[in-house]
């Protein structure tokens, strides 16, 4: 559920406080000697992957993974490649040359199922934004279809792959059932544009085929927003 929203006069100042609450949050965790599942966004998120400690995020103790992740392996648009880039020690979602898009799910799918069942006590905690249509990871909306997004988001399976109305518009995200066990998301939203659906979202106005970041009022981690807006 949002629990807070930090109010910032500029981007810049977002970006730092979000930067303090991931590495306050990951210490913290990290002196309980708990294990972290640490997932990281794309986007503007990069740049808190840009301010924080190299040091701290490369802990042995923290498996980084992304949120989500484009079908793609160009460097320009996989995000575990462009996180890589930051000097993070992120394990890799690069789709093989022969894979198909339903393997390289349930490739994705399995490392994190690795993960929850050899940690039952860990942590996990996710940087997260949203898009000026309100997706949020690689969630697409629908807003045309209900029954689809619906039928597309709701399956149990921790990671779903799927073509919809994101560009580029083949996805692998993390499902609504992986992000209700999360912790802890620490939400950068900046930006003019995203104004009205972030209003939406704060009001809880639209429904989730519309603006999926409406899911966030469900789930039971902690969401922490800081924004320019």
């Amino acid at each position: 559920m949002i629990s807070n929203i930090k109010s910032c006069k500029t981007a810049e100042e977002a970006i730092d406080l979000a930067t303090s609450k991931l590495t306050d949050s990951l210490q913290t965790a990290l002196d309980r000697n708990k294990k972290i599942l640490l997932l990281l966004s794309g986007g503007s998120n990069l740049k808190i992957v840009d301010q924080i400690s190299k040091e701290l995020i490369n802990n042995p103790n923290i498996a980084s993974y992304v949120l989500d992740e484009r079908f793609s392996k160009d460097p320009s648009l996989n995000n575990s490649l462009q996180i890589k880039e930051k000097g993070v020690n992120i394990n890799l979602t690069v789709p093989g040359d022969q894979e198909s898009l339903l393997d390289f799910t349930n490739r994705f799918n399995d490392e994190l199922k690795a993960w929850l069942e050899k940690n039952p006590e860990g942590e996990i905690i996710c940087t997260l934004g949203m898009g000026p249509d309100g997706h949020i990871a690689g969630i697409s909306p629908m807003p045309d279809d209900q029954d689809l997004f619906e039928q597309t988001f709701s399956q149990n399976q921790l990671v779903i792959g799927y073509t919809g109305n994101l560009s580029p518009a083949e996805r692998v995200t993390t499902s609504p059932n992986f992000l209700s066990k999360i912790n802890l998301f620490v939400a950068l939203i900046l930006g003019e544009a995203k104004r009205p659906v972030f209003n939406d979202l704060i009001n809880k106005k639209t429904k989730e085929n519309l603006h999926p970041a409406q899911l966030l009022h469900k789930f039971p981690g902690e969401t922490v927003v800081f924004t320019d807006l």
